[in-house]
């Protein structure tokens, strides 16, 4: 999620300036909606045109896309009653399946790995999405031709059932499914991949398409694939195929007790329901008290949380993901779900404590920490004069927590003083993940697939600027910066220049002036560690905290 605009409460930061990078040139802008639009004349092109050659549609699991071929319109109009329900009997087997990433017996010329939301959304419009790539195992059935005994063509799409509007589900079946221990609401591709680890397992899901557009599925693992159903919900039937009921809850009882086939063909079972985890938290148990920010992409409210029988409740923040704009609707509720994949990596003193999340209807909600004083950057600016005994100490957090993220390949990628949060006894913890992404096995750095983002440029390395790559090392420059803020009253850096004077300064090794207040040896450690132009010769994040606190014991 991008930065809150508003915000004199706890947990909300100021608005800081961002930068848009695009064809070489730079524009100061404000993070709101208008740079989010997804360009959905492109994508709309190449659907039709994927249609017409006949091609399955291969797209993320939030963002599935149905087809139904027009000449199967034309067979249903002209065929009499008879024929008509010979057809629909044969098609019905069809329309529970899910046009997905998933397709038994793939062409060669197809990609080897699971399609992120970021192939559906265009990179250049919307290159923060976090990209995400695992093997390709997930499959979806193969029917028969309705009319003949062969195959449908393997290029050709599958017919599926329309999305159904939110407004057709009651909010009775939400809270039937919320009962059950198998019902997920909304997952990233990576957590359901996690989750159906053994065979015979599955779990029930929502897909959403936009604000308004959904499919519950029955995602289940069988053999080495993972297959994911559309359950065709009515007003007084639930159907998968053959196998109906008079609702959700009890035609899974029905599929699990009797042992019942999901498919005519490929004779899956159902076995092992896969309970909802830890961190996914029932709302029944979070009361939402006070509104206490607002930005761009949603509210912070504080509530509490309750923890059992026989333990107090705890206060928390909760962030609660939102937009106006209905375009970009997919991106921010997918940023929010892989802020809360990366927050549940994270358990460390110096790092807002994340204590779930809920996503199995509107509002999504994700519970943190409550912060008592707000952020570092406002903290240190109402006390105005600060002892630098307490300003290092405020680094040595900080550090400390960026050196945890770093152990787990995390990269921040927007470490500054409003991303951190001042507790009780004076202890920072660093804050915001929005931004970060976690390197995979073998990864050495992060880079944005286009130069058309909005970044935090006055927090930029030289190698972001020119490269737009993000490393351990590009965490410590900004460290550098956030240093310099601590020590400088929290002060903007380069207040006074223009956008394109810095990128032009920083690429050549600008570096931000101090206060001749601030002390020689934290001067040195921003000047000449932190904000080394060359990443090579710049210290790690760990070395950064072992200088520190040297300069601690002298003082």
């Amino acid at each position: 999620m991008k930065k809150s605009n508003s915000g004199n409460k706890n947990n909300i930061k100021n608005e800081t300036k961002y930068v848009k990078i695009c064809n070489g040139k730079e524009t100061k802008v404000k993070p709101d909606a208008s740079q989010y639009k997804i360009n959905e004349k492109n994508n709309s092109k190449k659907k039709k045109k994927a249609h017409k050659s006949k091609q399955k549609s291969l797209i993320s699991v939030l963002t599935q896309t149905v087809v139904s071929p027009p000449e199967l319109e034309e067979k249903k109009n002209s065929l009499d009653k008879d024929k008509d329900k010979e057809l629909l009997k044969e098609t019905d087997n069809q329309k529970n399946l899910e046009v997905s990433p998933t397709v038994v017996g793939l062409p060669d010329n197809l990609p080897k790995h699971d399609i992120n939301i970021s192939d559906e959304i265009n990179r250049k419009e919307c290159p923060w999405v976090p990209i995400k790539s695992t093997s390709l195992k997930s499959v979806m059935v193969p029917t028969k031709d309705s009319g003949s005994n062969k195959e449908v063509n393997k290029d050709q799409p599958l017919v599926a059932k329309s999305f159904l509007h939110t407004s057709e589900l009651s909010s009775k079946i939400f809270k039937q499914l919320q009962k059950e221990v198998w019902f997920h609401g909304i997952l990233l591709k990576d957590d359901i991949k996690e989750l159906l680890s053994t065979n015979g397992s599955f779990l029930v899901r929502i897909d959403m398409v936009n604000v308004k557009d959904f499919k519950i599925m029955l995602s289940c693992k069988w053999e080495t694939k993972r297959i994911h159903f559309v359950l065709e919900v009515k007003e007084k039937e639930v159907s998968l195929f053959e196998n109906k009921s008079h609702s959700i809850s009890s035609l899974i009882k029905k599929l699990l007790t009797n042992k019942l086939p999901l498919h005519p063909e490929l004779k899956v079972i159902l076995q092992n329901p896969v309970p909802r985890q830890s961190w996914e938290i029932d709302k029944s148990d979070i009361i939402i008290s006070k509104k206490i920010g607002q930005g761009t992409f949603g509210e912070i409210w504080k509530g509490s949380l309750k923890q059992g029988e026989g333990k107090s409740d705890i206060s928390i923040a909760i962030k609660i993901p939102k937009t106006k704009n209905i375009e970009k609707y997919i991106v921010v509720v997918t940023e929010a779900l892989s802020e809360v994949r990366l927050m549940r990596v994270f358990n460390h003193e110096n790092v807002v404590k994340f204590y779930g999340a809920s996503f199995v209807s509107e509002p999504f909600l994700i519970i943190m920490e409550l912060s008592n004083f707000g952020c570092l950057r406002k903290y240190v600016k109402r006390k105005k004069k600060i002892d630098n005994k307490d300003l290092l100490n405020f680094a040595i957090d900080a550090s400390m927590g960026l050196v945890y993220i770093h152990s787990k390949y995390g990269i921040h990628r927007d470490i500054a003083a409003r991303n951190c949060l001042v507790f009780a006894k004076k202890r920072v913890k660093i804050s915001d993940f929005g931004q970060a992404v976690i390197l995979k096995e073998g990864e050495k750095e992060f880079k944005l697939d286009s130069k058309d983002s909005l970044l935090p440029l006055r927090w930029l390395s030289p190698e972001t600027l020119k490269y737009s790559i993000f490393t351990f090392k590009t965490d410590v420059y900004s460290f550098g910066i956030l240093l310099w803020e601590l020590f400088n009253n929290c002060k903007e850096p380069f207040e006074n220049m223009k956008m394109s004077d810095i990128i032009v300064g920083v690429r050549r090794g600008l570096k931000p002036k101090s206060s001749p207040t601030v002390p020689p040896e934290i001067i040195d450690v921003i000047e000449h560690k932190c904000l080394i132009s060359d990443p090579a010769k710049r210290p790690t994040m760990l070395e950064i905290e072992r200088i520190l606190k040297g300069i601690k014991e002298k003082w």
